[in-house]
């Protein structure tokens, strides 16, 4: 198994299983470790790159300005 990590969505049009349990790959993207698995859907163009969400910033506390 890879230590690096990818940040992955299923290509417009498909679905892609996830390898641990066979459910769907989450639409808004997901992070992955670069499996066999996985570097086999990035080939066959079934996962692509994409860029992970901005963390949300922390709501600002009341009374600050």
């Amino acid at each position: 198994m890879s230590d690096e990590r990818k940040f992955l969505k299923a290509a417009e049009g498909r679905t892609v299983r996830r390898e641990q349990d066979g459910s769907p790959w989450p639409a808004e993207g997901d992070w992955a470790e670069l499996s066999l698995f996985v570097r086999r859907r990035l080939d066959d163009g079934d996962l692509v790159e994409a860029e992970p969400p901005k963390p949300a910033r922390p709501a600002k506390p009341e009374g600050d300005k």
